[in-house]
């Protein structure tokens, strides 16, 4: 769901969320079943109109075989099973126009799926506009292939290119991650779509554009690939890197399970898993999942965590959207501690053969000694021993005191510093400061006049302690590596996070050099030198 520099997933004040984003059916294989039921009709109907009618020929068994390889993101299998598949089986048709889809290849399943016969079932009419859209919005794109490193990324803007050796990066450590905490491997390629807009994701993936907007989403993985916007779509980038690792957990759920993991475990363990991919931020956890589900609940916000809909990106509003990625965060990580580490990998396998919700229901009660409810009560009542000391401009449906007079402050400070009078600046943003005393955007604000003034050393205390924010904000670590060494691992390290939050702002990206000086690192002299050329 939806991220931005303000915070990591799931939190409020503008911290984006992200979510897989299409409804999910109880399991996968009932929805097959309903499926090829209409289209056992379409073909029906198409066998009585033709000069024959004779019925084509209906593979079932492969048909099943074949989804299950497309669900189980098994792309070589698929094509393999459907190799030499009988174009007059429409049911067979349906998966070659599916399988086209999670390749990447728009206009070829454009093509399949624009039959009038496939084209009038529920489920060939779905996935056509899916394939429609998708041919739409990738017209001219440009592919990045990294076949060693098994990594495939499409880029809506050329201009987003120097983000993709950070993207590949991350995406083959995430690999090693899930291999070693879920048991399953994500097959090469891996692919990742970057797109400009909410309008393409949407396009792109299904999910409803409103919805993408209420919720704030930034990244969805359906369609076996992770769809996302490109940092430059948010005014101060977002978390990008921890979405795209949050959405791949969400690939690798989809193809141990083959597609059966309910909502609750999908984001849950997305929400565990989107950190483990580089060391651990202190701010990781601010506020707490706990605490955040725990009032969230108390605000009548929360759902149950079996009925938490389709998606959460299709909640009503950021605030409950908020709530429960902190519910299923809090849930999966009690779970987890009190059941083993291997439980998870255990729960996945067992899945995959699932047919029913009963399955899930016996699953959980061999694996870990309980069914679903009753974990629930267990997981409410340690809920009701957290502290709930969150800080109001954090907790669901919160907002930061006197935002109106600091937002009025901080926008007189930047017009006072874009002409040069950086003392004047300093003020404003200083009065905005003692009203906002922990959020991370005014001290940078502040900082950057003091030092634009030749007040270094009244500008460092501003970004010297993580503590002393409530977010993460790329600006305060990338003025933090510039004012606590400007080189060595420590600033390095710094200047990292700063580029993990928002890699296209120039200041970040450049690590507070000014032109033309740029970073040593190539990859972060590259992403300075497109920075640059975007900036407004």
């Amino acid at each position: 769901m939806r991220r931005d520099g303000q915070g990591g997933a799931g939190r409020p004040a503008g911290a984006p969320r992200t979510a897989a984003a299409a409804a999910r059916p109880r399991t996968a294989a009932a929805a097959a079943r309903r499926g090829l039921r209409a289209v056992i009709l379409a073909a029906l109907a198409t066998a009585s109109a033709t000069a024959s009618g004779r019925l084509p020929a209906l593979d079932l068994d492969r048909v099943m075989r074949a989804r299950a390889a497309i669900l189980e993101i098994d792309a070589p299998a698929a094509r393999e099973i459907l190799k030499d598949a009988d174009p007059a089986d429409l049911a067979l048709a349906l998966e070659r126009g599916r399988l086209a889809i999670y390749e990447g290849d728009c206009d070829a399943a454009s093509a399949i799926l624009a039959r009038p016969a496939l084209a009038a079932t529920a489920e060939g009419a779905a996935l056509g506009d899916i394939a429609r859209g998708c041919a739409r919005a990738t017209a001219a794109t440009v592919v990045v292939h990294d076949e060693a490193r098994g990594v495939w990324v499409r880029l809506q803007d050329d201009e987003d290119r120097a983000l993709v050796p950070l993207l590949v990066e991350v995406s083959a450590k995430m690999r090693d991650v899930l291999a070693e905490d879920l048991g399953v491997e994500l097959l090469r390629p891996i692919r990742i779509d970057l797109v400009r807009d909410q309008f393409t994701l949407s396009a792109m993936t299904g999910l409803p554009e409103e919805a993408a907007r209420t919720t704030g989403t930034v990244a969805i993985a359906k369609w076996g690939r992770v769809t996302m916007l490109s940092p430059r779509a948010t005014p101060n980038g977002y978390p990008w890197l921890d979405t795209l690792a949050h959405e791949l957990t969400h690939l690798a759920l989809s193809r141990g399970t083959r597609d059966n993991a309910p909502l609750w475990l999908q984001e849950g363990v997305a929400k565990r898993e989107e950190v483990r991919w580089r060391e651990p931020d202190p701010l990781d956890d601010v506020p707490s999942a706990d605490a955040i589900a725990l009032l969230g609940n108390q605000r009548g916000l929360g759902h149950p965590l079996d009925k938490l809909g389709p998606s959460i990106a299709m909640l009503p509003s950021a605030e409950e959207a908020a709530v429960a990625f902190a519910e299923v965060a809090s849930f999966i990580r009690y779970w987890t501690k009190q059941s083993g580490d291997r439980a998870l990998p255990e729960l996945l396998l067992r899945l995959k053969a699932a047919t029913s919700d009963t399955d899930l229901e016996r699953a959980i009660t061999e694996i870990s000694g309980a069914d679903l409810a009753t974990w629930d009560k267990r997981w409410r009542a340690y809920l009701a021993t957290v502290p709930a000391d969150v800080p109001p401009d954090l907790a669901p449906g919160g907002d930061m005191p006197h935002r109106q007079e600091v937002g009025k402050r901080v926008r007189l400070g930047q017009l006072l510093h874009d002409r040069g009078h950086y003392h004047a600046a300093a003020i404003q943003h200083a009065r905005a400061q003692a009203l906002a005393p922990h959020e991370p955007a005014v001290r940078c604000h502040l900082a950057a006049a003091l030092l634009a003034s030749g007040e270094r050393a009244s500008a460092t205390p501003l970004v010297e302690r993580v503590q002393d924010v409530n977010s993460r904000y790329g600006r305060w670590w990338s003025l933090h590596g510039l004012l606590h060494g400007g080189q060595g691992p420590d600033a390095d390290r710094a200047f990292s996070v700063g580029i993990e939050l928002d890699p296209l702002s120039p200041e970040v990206a450049c690590e507070e050099k000014l032109p033309p000086e740029l970073p040593g690192d190539p990859i972060r002299s590259a992403l300075c030198e497109a920075a640059r050329r975007v900036a407004p």
